[in-house]
């Protein structure tokens, strides 16, 4: 059977598709005070209030406020509050390298020790070659056992999670406009 070839008027079927969002209240009046504003606003110039886009609710500075970054999307520089845009929770595995000590400076005090043992018996040059082979022999040996003689790096995994907001209408990243505290 022949595929079906695509038509220019499909991406404008999808379009019609998607579902409109319904935003809450009364668009053209501020939800605050209760004056005129632009239907598109989210600011009040009369009483300087911020609120959401979305459910018209008041922003306080305190609030988590995000805007839609996405140029095409109808949602683009407007605040919307934490409440109408729900955050997705995404885990994942953060996975470290952390160097661990290694027992060389017990190893260390046994060679010297049995060296100065070596030394009191025969000459000096005796017991430095004593404490050069025997560290070096009992060091790598034990390592290869499986003492951590030398330190070595341990794998460590950490279970992380995170909160992403995405756009109400576009479904894209948004951005989480940082908390004014009210100084300049």
């Amino acid at each position: 059977m022949p595929e079906p070839i695509a038509s220019e008027n499909e991406p404008q079927a999808e379009a019609s598709k998607k579902p409109k969002i319904e935003r809450r209240g009364d668009v053209g009046l501020c939800p605050v005070c209760g004056s005129e504003i632009n239907p598109q606003a989210y600011h009040c110039a009369v009483c300087s209030n911020s609120f959401c886009y979305q459910c018209r609710a008041r922003l306080l500075p305190s609030d988590k406020q995000l805007e839609c970054v996405n140029q095409d999307c109808e949602y683009y520089g407007k605040l919307v509050c934490s409440l109408c845009d729900t955050p997705e929770e995404l885990s994942h595995v953060a996975v470290y390298i952390e160097p661990e000590d290694g027992y060389w400076p017990v190893l260390l005090l046994l060679v010297l020790v049995l060296s100065a043992f070596v030394w009191a018996w025969s000459s000096l040059g005796w017991a430095t070659l004593f404490a050069i082979i025997f560290y070096v022999v009992v060091g790598v040996l034990l390592h290869r056992l499986g003492v951590n003689v030398f330190g070595r790096e341990r794998r460590v995994e950490h279970q992380r999670k995170s909160l992403e907001y995405h756009c109400l209408c576009c479904r894209q990243p948004v951005k989480e406009l940082p908390l004014d505290d009210g100084k300049l």
